[in-house]
Parts: C-alpha cells; structure tokens; sequence
C-alpha cells in the first residue's frame, strides 16, 4: 500500500499520520529537532525497507541555527565515519520508523488562545541592573505579586532611598509601577508591570491539561470515597498522604473503566439521549 495523496490519513498504533502534515524527529533518530512533513507512507508489500513498521517518507527542512547544522554535521560524520556537511546530508524522502517521528499541530488551524498574563520587573539601583519575569493564567495571582513586590521596594528597597530628591519621577496604572530619577533612568530606576497577552495553545498541550485535571478530581474522588474508612487508622500520617496523591490511582482507575461495559453503556446511552435533545431544539429552531 502506498499512500501520497496530501491530506490522506494512515492511522498505526494509536497515531494518525497524514500526508503533507508537520512532524518533528524524535530522538530515536538521528534526524532528532529537525522539522519536516510526511511526503509519503507505506506499507505491506510496497515498503522498501525490512521493518516491521510502516515507512513513513519524510521531508525534513535545512536548520535555521547554526548550532544545529553543527550538530547535524557532527551526528553524520560519526555516523559515515568521516567528514559531512550540511550539503552532504540527504533531508528529502528520509524513510522514518513511526517512533522516530512525532506529528504536531497544523499551525494554521483553529486553536485555543487563551489570556496570559506576564508579570516583568526592571530595575538599575546603585550600579546594578537586573530583570526579571514570571508568568501567570490569573490576572489576579499575577496583581497580587505585583503588589507584593512594590510594597517590599516601598518599604525597604530603591523608593525610600529616591523618593526625597527633587528630580525622583513616579508614574502607575491598575497594572503599572514606574519611578526614576529624572535624567538618570538608565542608572536609576524601578519598573513593573503585568502585560497581558495571548497564548497560541496546542491541542495536544490542551489534552495534557485536562488529563491533569481529570487526574486531580479522580484523586479527590478517591480521597472522599476512603476518608471514612476504618483501616486508614493503621497508616502512618506519611503513608496516608503518600496514597492520597499517588498518580497510579487515577491511572489505574481509567484502566477498569475501560473494561467496564456498563460504565460505558451507561456514558453512550447519556450522549444519546441529550444528543437527541440538542438536536431536537434545533430543529424547532427551523420551526
């Protein structure tokens, strides 16, 4: 079977491949951080190589960092035993075991963007200059350090020490702190500020998320499934909360329900019913 249409779909071993989609190399290859797309796919009889596993064509792009093109050189050459240049070293219709490469996300695709919020700190006090950064998800966690931080240099930092000179500046917003002394900024001043911005989210980075939380509430679950059994009394304090937060309960959770028929009855016949429900309100829309 040989597949090349773009757009067309392989699926082996959970993973779904498509012609002409972003992959990146894995480090079971020596093609690991380069970035490509599947050109090609085969498999059965039309495979040319003897592994087990489908080949996956890929065509990778030349290195953008010269680090990188060092490294690859430097992989090659070891592997060849012998000089190799980027030049040297065939990118196009690499043949790739499926371990070897991991798909990613259409760019270009309809994605998650959630609001961040970027809390950054500058300063220049007595000679010395420092920033710093640190992200947040919450407007409100990100204003509380700020305030936090502020209150410390009003207290016992930079503020006291300026704020008796006739050319000391200040300036804020509900998000913003600035002070310097006027014609000294670069030597003299305190800055920070939260800036809010976007975050392109990968599908994948959001299944990650709700597996995490998935995992927090089936702990929680179990938490309050045994908080009233008598036997907890023979675990230590260190045992117990040991249990209470160990990631193979959620995991071993997911595991039976998956064998549970019932469970997942019970789950399709609920997607069933209120299917039926949406679809009917819609239809009354039309009415």
């Amino acid at each position: 079977m040989i597949i090349n249409r773009i757009g067309a779909e392989f699926e082996y071993d959970g993973t779904t491949y498509v012609i002409g989609a972003p992959i990146v190399g894995t480090p079971e290859s020596e093609y690991e951080g380069l970035y490509g797309t599947i050109t090609e796919i085969r498999d059965g009889e039309d495979k040319e190589t003897e592994n087990e596993t489908p080949d996956i064509y890929c065509s990778f792009e030349v290195p953008a960092l010269p680090c990188e093109v060092k490294k690859l050189e430097e992989i090659f050459s070891d592997l060849y035993d012998e000089p190799k240049t980027i030049d040297d070293i065939i990118l196009d219709l690499v043949i790739m075991a499926p371990s070897m490469v991991e798909t990613l996300d259409d760019l270009k695709e309809c994605r998650q963007h959630p609001r961040i919020h970027i809390l950054l700190e500058d300063w220049a006090v007595d000679g010395e200059q420092g920033n710093s950064s640190e992200v947040y998800t919450d407007f409100n966690d990100a204003k509380r350090i700020l305030v936090q931080k502020l209150k410390e240099e009003q207290e016992s930092g930079c503020i006291p020490q300026w704020a008796d000179d006739e050319k000391f500046k200040e300036h804020s917003t509900d998000s913003l702190y600035e002070c310097y002394i006027d014609g000294e900024y670069c030597e003299s001043h305190y800055h920070i500020a939260i800036v809010s911005q976007q975050l392109c989210v990968s599908n994948r980075f959001v299944r990650e998320m709700g597996w995490l939380y998935q995992a927090s509430c089936q702990l929680e679950d179990f938490v309050s499934q045994v908080s009233d059994w008598d036997e907890l009394d023979q675990l230590t304090d260190e045992q117990y909360n040991r249990m209470v937060q160990d990631p193979r309960f959620p995991e071993r959770l997911q595991n039976k329900l998956g064998k549970n028929d019932s469970y997942w009855e019970a789950y399709w016949e609920t997607v069933s019913e209120v299917a039926h429900e949406f679809v009917n309100e819609y239809l009354q829309e039309e009415a």
